[in-house]
């Protein structure tokens, strides 16, 4: 089984947390705990140079790395800008281009931290769920407060500096779609976010999403996308079933290339897969001792990997495999069959993807021998309607 190089690295700056939001993935695996609570001095500099070794040894152009926790920011000023100087002259010795991106609540955003995101060119993603009502049923913080003041204040003081952030939201299936799409547009401002399908396993039995995303999607669909309004999930489904009529037996694989470094060096599968339980992403591999690519040797990164090169068993007739492959990877796992299972969430998804087919189907027209589009061009079909469709799904 070739294997790629990774070129997507998630560094884990803090194992702790200054929120305590119900449905997090990371706490669930009591094992964080025995994790330094910040990335250690002696774990970042063996980092740093096996970065460098890493991107010497495969002559890669760019990198991404994406600064996570618990909450990143915990980290301190004065330690960011150190790791941030040190990427600097991994660049200027390499010519690899690190881009780097923050995954950040927000609560400790300030005008300090916005000038060294500037100075350092880093992304900011913001976590926030929707209006407070809806925010902060699950993102409290350790006194069992609600945060969304603090977090749209963090997100005010990046835009008075300049900085747009992306924007993330778990979605509450118990919770009007509406409410949370109107405040993000007409209350924040927003013109793109996404909405995240809340993560689980088949052993949480986790109550159906469908109602909530089939509402979602016909506000986007009939109100916001004419406003220029981005919502990334459907526009990726919207392309993934329009990608689907034209090339049926392409199957939309994606492969798990993530790395994961812990606070301690440990190199380990990308951390979301934790939700399986405890040490679930565990491995022998460290900063201090391995190169980043012998990842790739170990069984429970292969694991995973082949996971999401292959279909489950009872996904291979599905009707929706090219689109879907299965699901998300960690929404896959069972402790009965690991990830051969299709997503715990199949049958919402199943009515999602029957909704919106029958929605885009009557607007889509696909001119013989065109094959692919990008996604701009596939949403401009979708909403101008400028051809007839062929068959049907």
């Amino acid at each position: 089984m070739s294997v790629p190089v990774f070129q997507e690295i998630l560094l884990k700056l803090a194992a702790r947390c200054n929120l305590n939001c119900t449905y997090c993935y990371w706490f669930r695996d009591q094992s964080v705990y025995s994790k330094p609570p910040i990335l250690t001095s002696e774990a970042e500099k063996a980092f740093l140079s096996r970065l460098e070794v890493h991107i010497q040894s495969y002559h890669l152009a760019s990198m991404t790395l994406i600064l996570h926790g618990g909450e990143p920011l915990l980290f301190g000023k004065a330690r960011f800008v150190g790791l941030m100087d040190a990427l600097d002259a991994i660049e200027a010795r390499t010519g690899c281009t690190i881009m780097r991106t923050v995954t950040t609540n927000a609560v400790l955003i300030d005008t300090e931290w916005i000038q060294i995101f500037r100075l350092f060119n880093v992304h900011v993603t913001v976590s926030v769920d929707g209006p407070a009502a809806v925010h902060d049923r699950a993102r409290i913080d350790l006194q069992g407060r609600g945060t969304y003041e603090r977090v749209r204040s963090g997100i005010q003081c990046l835009r008075a500096q300049q900085i747009e952030p992306s924007v993330l939201a778990v979605c509450d299936p118990a919770s009007n779609p509406a409410t949370t799409v109107q405040h993000f547009v007409e209350i924040l401002g927003l013109s793109a976010f996404d909405i995240l399908v809340p993560d689980a396993i088949h052993d949480d039995h986790p109550p159906s999403i469908a109602p909530y995303y089939l509402t979602l999607f016909d506000l986007w669909y009939d109100t916001y996308l004419k406003q220029g309004i981005s919502i990334r999930y459907f526009e990726t489904l919207v392309a993934s079933l329009i990608a689907s009529l034209t090339s049926a037996t392409t199957i939309n694989y994606n492969p798990v290339q993530t790395l994961t470094v812990l606070t301690d060096g440990a190199i380990e599968p990308v951390d979301v897969l934790r939700i399986a339980g405890n040490s679930s992403t565990h491995t022998a591999l460290n900063v201090h001792t391995n190169a980043l690519q012998e990842l790739a040797d170990d069984p429970l990164w292969r694991m995973a990997y082949r996971a999401t090169c292959e279909l489950p068993t009872v996904c291979q007739q599905c009707r929706y495999s090219s689109v879907c492959a299965g699901g998300y990877l960690p929404h896959r796992w069972s402790s009965e069959r690991q990830y051969d299972n299709p997503s715990v969430y199949c049958s919402d998804l199943l009515q999602i993807y029957d909704h919106i087919w029958e929605r885009i189907i009557p607007e889509i027209q696909l001119e013989s021998g065109q094959s692919s589009y990008s996604l701009l061009d596939l949403l401009k079909i979708v909403q101008e309607g400028t051809y007839n469709a062929l068959g049907s799904k």
